[in-house]
């Protein structure tokens, strides 16, 4: 399977845009304004048209973060279109890791097949702002993210030669990460993007000239401070080549860890148990969001840690005894004995979940290879890419 190529774009001519007449109010929060912990002082105050690192010249904002606000951008140099991503001035411990990361997996030099599907920065550097200095990672430009791509779709899931390509080129990208030494720790559908096919790149010239034309609201904050809302890309694809992106919650392979990681909905159970953990967290995530694209529901709790492993034990039967003994946290769930202290569940399976038709065990095999209680009995990701289901 090959990337898509990443032809030269033609870009219509960008114009300086008018000022919006449509000035959110004070008392209305968007965009970054939003965060709890949103500090305008923080974050670099971007405006359209603003050139960056004498070649990268704004165009519209394509979204936000806590610690980074993302933006299209024109390369002057050689008159293609690129993502500036934009950190916040007090470098986050994420944005460090993320750059740390990405300069590590650049000076491996690697022909992993599993490259062309994990983001790569094309360029990196540094600015000043009155505030102090921001760090700045350069992308080629992507498509939605696969959770917007199946909140468009009838049944918010994917058609199954869809999914399957995806899981293939998921599978590289964790591949290609776990044979470098890198772990992910929070692969979930808002942080894989659809890669641009040549055929979808006008749909960038179509966003420069709707904001040229309308200019996307915007608050002013402070008087150096001002949150543009970010525009969505208006493109159909009936191909979905998915980029593992944000590995600025990435940690390297070869030390031993206990932190708190992923999402809840995402979260591992010797993650959830506080026992030590590493990289086949990454290959329970997948677990999850191969059935979320296939199936068009969360697979285990959305809320908390209690409603998720009782999921868990429903649907995949009780943890072992002794993986159990693996940490002491378990007791809050757990009876000395492994017994489960909350309310009765009735066992079922994931089969019991699924529609008759087409290679169903196949699929249960398939994830369920993925979401064993036991870290060490989930099938790598080199593993995976040989199972039946994929071929």
């Amino acid at each position: 399977m090959m990337m898509p190529r990443s032809a030269a774009r033609s870009l219509s001519l960008f114009k300086r845009p008018k000022v919006s007449h449509h000035i959110a109010t004070k008392a209305h929060l968007i965009e970054e304004g939003t965060l709890k912990h949103y500090n305008p002082e923080l974050y670099c105050p971007v405006h359209t048209n603003e050139l960056f690192h004498q070649r990268y010249r704004t165009c519209v904002k394509l979204g936000y973060g806590g610690y980074s606000t993302v933006w299209l951008c024109v390369d002057e140099t050689n008159n293609s279109y690129k993502a500036l991503k934009v950190g916040t001035r007090r470098v986050s411990k994420s944005m460090t890791k993320e750059v740390q990361v990405l300069v590590y997996l650049r000076s491996l030099k690697s022909v992993h097949d599993g490259q062309s599907w994990v983001r790569m920065p094309c360029d990196t550097f540094q600015i000043d702002s009155p505030g102090g200095s921001h760090a700045c990672l350069v992308y080629e430009p992507l498509g939605i993210s696969l959770l917007e791509r199946i909140d468009l779709q009838p049944g918010k899931r994917l058609e199954l030669p869809l999914v399957k390509v995806a899981t293939y080129c998921l599978l590289l990208a964790i591949d290609y990460l776990h044979s470098s030494g890198v772990i992910h720790t929070d692969i979930k559908l808002d942080n894989i993007q659809e890669a641009l096919l040549d055929e979808d790149t006008e749909v960038l010239n179509r966003l420069g000239e709707a904001e040229r034309r309308q200019p996307s609201p915007q608050k002013i904050v402070t008087d150096r401070a001002t949150i543009y809302t970010s525009r969505r890309l208006d493109y159909e694809s009936g191909v979905v080549y998915p980029i593992l992106t944000d590995l600025g919650m990435a940690v390297f392979g070869s030390a031993e860890y206990t932190h708190t990681i992923q999402a809840i909905p995402y979260r591992a159970p010797e993650v959830i148990l506080g026992m030590k953990w590493n990289e086949s967290v990454d290959i329970w995530n997948l677990g999850i969001i191969v059935w979320e694209l296939l199936c068009g529901e969360h697979l285990f709790g959305r809320d908390n840690e209690l409603d998720t492993l009782a999921s868990m034990i429903k649907y995949l039967g009780p943890p072992p005894a002794e993986f159990l003994k693996r940490g002491d946290k378990h007791l809050q769930y757990f009876d000395e004995q492994g017994n489960w202290k909350g309310t009765p569940l009735e066992p079922t399976s994931l089969k019991d979940r699924l529609e008759e038709g087409g290679d169903i065990d196949m699929f249960v095999d398939f994830v369920q290879a993925m979401l064993s209680w036991e870290p060490e009995k989930r099938l790598s990701a080199a593993a995976l890419l040989k199972h039946p289901w994929l071929q």
